[in-house]
């Protein structure tokens, strides 16, 4: 039979706080409809449940990967940004369903920024190629000047949204 023997007074280190934080991933209802739901009673001029947003905050959650899960290894984040109406709807081969893309790339990082918590982005490693993982960077946290910068002030966000952590693939 197995032991366990506990030193309360023994510490290897510090639990970094980033372990108790989240992942998205939009599976059935959970960003259409949970997260983004512009229909719902408590939703903010962006489609955001404010209840959801004002729990979330509550907790403190100190980061949220997103998007998360399988969906992220086949997500085209170019084709999330930009006017809702001119966005692609693309099948999910992850989860068989469609992403309508009407919470992107810009939405995610402004959701996060709603709920006051650190964005942990994840970059598509299953479809998606080194050049898509430059340009997502530079969109996100290029201050100016560049191509891809200069599309995000367009898209509405003037300032980066300074993501300092980025996971490859799911």
């Amino acid at each position: 039979m197995a032991k366990i023997t506990v030193h309360p007074s023994f510490e290897i280190g510090e639990i970094s706080n980033r372990l108790f934080s989240a992942f998205l991933e939009p599976i059935g209802t959970m960003v259409n409809g949970f997260m983004y739901n512009p229909k719902h009673p408590t939703a903010d001029e962006q489609g955001f449940r404010g209840d959801v947003i004002n729990a979330l905050k509550a907790t403190g959650l100190p980061a949220v990967r997103l998007p998360g899960g399988n969906f992220v290894s086949a997500w085209q984040w170019k084709d999330s940004i930009g006017p809702k109406s001119e966005r692609k709807v693309h099948l999910d081969p992850a989860w068989y369903q469609f992403i309508p893309n009407d919470v992107g790339h810009d939405e995610y990082l402004q959701w996060a920024e709603k709920i006051n918590t650190e964005s942990l982005y994840t970059i598509n490693m299953g479809t998606g190629t080194m050049q898509d993982a430059m340009d997502l960077v530079e969109y996100t946290n290029f201050e100016g000047g560049s191509y891809w910068s200069d599309l995000r002030k367009k898209n509405g966000h003037e300032a980066p949204y300074k993501v300092k952590m980025y996971y490859l693939g799911n």
